[in-house]
């Protein structure tokens, strides 16, 4: 196996990817490198997710899972739900954690990626929910070419902050609020609610803005999105103090592009890792990309998911989280709470 180090990513190349052994190490480069390439993959999306669960477990946000698992039911899920089998559907033996993002439209007319093939701004999964280490592997299928991400780890900002910086930053707590899916201007309603559902399902939801992978690397969760602001400052302040954040992260530094071919495969932290799509690929719905996100715990013990969600100051249950939330949505959907 050999290593190549790209801008603020590494390359791995002459990797057997049907090797457990050297999938295994290639998943504790992945939890400590943040943005893996891998290209001339050739496996298929099966072996996509047996290579990430011998990583860790599946991981799927919190409302998608209740529903999915019919743990959130009723007239008022019945959307949720069906978008949610669009999207798995042509992975639908491997849907705990893995989806298609393409915009590939089924013969109902309904979108089976979460994405359309517009642009997306700078995000990371699960952006409101704070959680152990998860990874995606983001696999191009067919019809990529000519396509984009765009990649950025925090780690080597957060190493170069001065003093003052780093004192702020590692007391801050991020507040969320959903903004109606600013990331892109293309999403339909059906990929909205999914979009929600993974990035801020009900409003008042907290993470610490520093965080750090399996490995102990620190960076920050960047509120690209759904950003409220930061607990004990005000909206102004917090607004003119991610200004201040995102001028230290957007520099060509820090960033690493891939330019799209099929059969190849981007593994990418989202804990102090942001991706973004600059390219606009409309000329047809033929893109073909498929994710899978998992947690590294069977690598690292101490990066088991999380049984909580952080919620208005506290700390919530998940059980306790989905009923929140389903509250929310009852009232939205009927008039009324009950």
């Amino acid at each position: 196996m050999k290593i190549t180090e790209l801008n603020n990513a590494y390359q791995v190349s002459d990797i057997d990817l049907y090797n457990d052994d050297e999938c295994l190490e290639l998943g504790r480069i992945v939890a400590d490198k943040c943005v893996v390439f891998v290209d001339k993959a050739n496996i298929d999306e099966k072996r996509l997710y047996e290579i990430q669960t011998k990583w860790g477990d599946p991981s799927r946000a919190i409302i998608n899972k209740y529903v999915f698992e019919r743990r959130l039911k009723g007239e008022h899920w019945k959307d949720m739900l069906r978008n949610m089998f669009y999207i798995t559907n042509e992975v639908k033996d491997f849907r705990d954690g893995m989806a298609r993002v393409s915009y590939k439209t089924n013969k109902r007319g309904k979108p089976t990626g979460i994405f359309t093939n517009g642009e997306l701004d700078w995000h990371s999964d699960q952006q409101g929910t704070h959680e152990s280490q998860r990874v995606i592997g983001l696999m191009s299928i067919s019809d990529t070419k000519g396509s984009q991400t765009s990649f950025l780890c925090t780690n080597k900002m957060y190493e170069a902050l001065n003093h003052e910086d780093k004192s702020v930053i590692d007391e801050l707590v991020t507040v969320w609020a959903w903004d109606g899916g600013s990331m892109s201007k293309d999403l339909i309603p059906e990929q909205l609610e999914i979009v929600k559902a993974h990035m801020c399902p009900v409003d008042g939801m907290e993470c610490p803005l520093v965080d750090q992978t399996a490995t102990g690397k620190k960076g920050i969760k960047y509120p690209s999105h759904s950003f409220s602001h930061f607990r004990g400052m005000s909206v102004e302040e917090s607004v003119k103090y991610r200004k201040h954040l995102w001028s230290l992260l957007d520099k060509d530094e820090y960033k690493w592009t891939n330019n799209w071919e099929d059969n190849q495969i981007v593994f990418m932290d989202q804990n102090i890792t942001l991706h973004a799509r600059p390219t606009n690929v409309k000329q047809g719905d033929g893109r073909t990309m498929t994710r899978m996100i998992t947690h590294v715990n069977k690598l690292y013990e101490q990066a088991a998911a999380f049984d909580y969600v952080m919620y208005a100051g506290d700390k919530m249950s998940h059980d306790d989280f989905a009923e929140l939330v389903d509250q929310q949505r009852r009232k939205d959907y009927y008039g009324h709470a009950a």
